[in-house]
């Protein structure tokens, strides 16, 4: 896998994957243009060729060209890499390439299968008529590659089955691919999908991987929708309905529109709105909202207004708010779904999501709408209102609906603020409980978080940006002291992200900078870093010795006395020098 990333590195400049999305000008060694992230009006995107790296300061997204890719086509790691590679004329040999073999013909089954249903719906006057019924164009139709599967009471049961098997797919790769069935005793596969309108649904790329069906004549027995069982291709919690048609546009409007179901996604696409997805008969899970996130923290609910809905909005929008996710809500009119208001009027819909508002607010107006009861009321924010509160990241955001749920049961702003610090503890003290149980990886992430915020490790990462720009000698002195500095205490790497925008940063000032004022900052740097892991070490062997007195003990310890010592001398030492430091490097 690392030799074909180099080889896609060596093969394409950052200039050639970026090109075909942004129109970029020279900018001194950079290229520079209007961000592909955002709708900005004056250029804040840089790339740089030298280093194969690009940053965008109006959303603090940079990196190289596979997260480049991830970011554009919103898809994974895994996926750009084949993009990339595609584009670069490497053939990236698979793990096990019977593995992957099996998954070309599945994908080809699929497609296949999509034709089929695609030609059986131009001769059922029944299902065409029950898409124009339901408001469907056409054109729309066809853009989504909306078929239908036959079956009873026309047909029998195997019409698929037969027709793919005549395209030469073993019986075996129908099953694996989610076509066809068995029943418990073991007889003879037949179609899963019969006497039903089909909906594809695609990975992020485009390619299909499962199917969701509507069925043409209901009865009581059978089940309105019929989806694909999982299989080598299709997870159901990391797949969402159009997410590979909205992506684009998800990120140009800046938000994403979640809906429940296939009707209600298309219908969207069809009005204009074409950043709409659908959860399509599944709860949100966070593999969904990892998908949205890349494009935009900015989410809509558009769920059905009853109870079933209004419990699936709640559900969606904890995950979410979790993640750090700004959540509205639109609210729909009672008993329907955004496909039933677009086709009656589509400007209805429009006031419907620009009257969104935010989680919180909607879920107090649902309790003043179903409570009469004060009292009941007010118990209810506490207990169902109060929690969402607690999820946003932000203590600003908090205190912004404190106020907003104090005014809402006619409380005092304290004795809301008193509540939602008593469901803190709460929740700290059932976390503590459980951290025994979190994974090293988990701990090392919140660690670093909170180192992110040190100075010594803000002036490191400064330093790491300052060696990969700066000229010999002065990198190669540079790096040396870095190594040194590690020994005194942790120093945390800095992400992609954050080391490209350093990159940039430190760069778009050294431009300006005289060699001396260069050399006089990275010693400025230089010395924070070191006083500041050294006053860190001895705040830390401090506290020991105050635990230990504490415990009545009169005589420290002698090895904790002795690191004491050792970084208190080190603390006076001298600070480093430009003279002495760069040498003659004043000109």
């Amino acid at each position: 896998m690392s030799d074909a990333v180099e080889e896609i590195k060596r093969r394409l400049s950052i200039l050639d994957v970026i090109s075909p999305y942004v129109e970029l000008h020279k900018a001194g060694k950079n290229f520079k243009g209007k961000s592909p992230f955002s709708a900005e009006k004056t250029p804040s995107f840089y790339v740089s060729p030298d280093r194969g790296m690009y940053y965008c300061f109006s959303t603090s997204q940079g990196g190289d060209m596979f997260n480049f890719v991830q970011m554009m086509e919103g898809v994974d790691f895994k996926e750009a890499l084949k993009i990339l590679a595609q584009k670069a004329g490497v053939e990236l040999i698979p793990e096990d390439p019977k593995k992957r073999s099996e998954r070309e013909r599945l994908y080809a089954a699929l497609e296949t299968a999509t034709l089929f249903y695609e030609e059986q719906l131009r001769t059922e006057p029944e299902a065409l008529a029950y898409l124009k019924r339901r408001g469907l164009a056409p054109e729309t139709v066809s853009k989504w590659r909306i078929g239908f599967a036959p079956g009873p009471p026309k047909y029998g049961w195997r019409e698929t089955k037969m027709y793919l098997e005549a395209k030469v797919f073993t019986p075996d790769e129908l099953l694996k691919a989610g076509i066809t069935k068995t029943t418990e005793s073991g007889k003879e596969p037949f179609d899963v999908f019969r006497d039903r309108i089909m909906f594809p649904m695609s990975e992020p790329s485009g390619k299909i991987v499962a199917f969701s069906g509507r069925i043409l004549h209901p009865d009581e027995k059978t089940p309105k929708y019929v989806n694909s069982p999982e299989t080598l291709l299709y997870k159901k919690s990391e797949l969402l309905y159009g997410y590979d048609k909205a992506k684009n546009s998800i990120r140009q409007l800046d938000f994403s529109l979640i809906v429940e179901g296939q009707f209600d996604a298309v219908m969207c696409h069809q009005a204009g709105y074409s950043n709409a997805v659908a959860v399509s008969g599944t709860a949100l899970t966070v593999q969904h909202v990892q998908l949205l996130e890349r494009l935009s923290n900015r989410v809509v609910l558009s769920l059905d207004a009853d109870r079933a809905g209004i419990s699936a909005m709640k559900k969606a929008a904890a995950v979410m708010l979790r993640r750090g996710l700004d959540v509205k809500v639109a609210e729909l009119p009672l008993g329907q779904d955004p496909a039933d208001v677009i086709s009656v009027n589509p400007d209805a819909f429009k006031k419907v999501i620009g009257e969104s508002v935010h989680v919180i607010e909607f879920l107090l107006h649902v309790l003043r709408r179903e409570i009469a009861d004060s009292r009941s009321f007010k118990l209810k924010v506490q207990e169902e209102v109060l929690p969402f509160i607690l999820l946003l990241p932000s203590r600003i955001d908090q205190e912004h609906f404190v106020g907003k749920v104090a005014e809402s049961i006619r409380t005092t702003v304290d004795a809301v603020r008193y509540e939602l610090e008593r469901q803190r503890e709460q929740l700290t003290t059932t976390t503590e409980r459980e951290s025994k149980m979190v994974s090293t990886t988990e701990k090392k992430s919140v660690v670093t978080a909170r180192r992110s915020s040190d100075v010594p490790q803000k002036a490191y990462e400064y330093l790491l940006a300052a060696a990969a720009l700066v000229d010999m000698p002065l990198s190669a002195q540079l790096q040396e002291e870095l190594k040194k500095m590690s020994l005194l205490g942790e120093l945390v790497e800095p992400g992609e992200s954050e080391r490209a925008r350093l990159l940039f940063t430190v760069e778009q000032q050294y431009v300006q900078y005289s060699p001396l004022t260069i050399a006089e900052e990275v010693v400025a740097r230089l010395n924070q870093c070191k006083s500041g892991l050294i006053r860190k070490q001895l705040m830390h062997y401090r506290e020991i010795l105050r635990a230990v007195e504490d415990q009545g003990e009169t005589v420290p310890s002698e090895e904790t006395m002795a690191k004491i010592k050792v970084l208190e001398a080190k603390l006076r030492e001298p600070a480093y020098q430009v003279e002495t430091f760069l040498g003659d490097t004043k000109h």
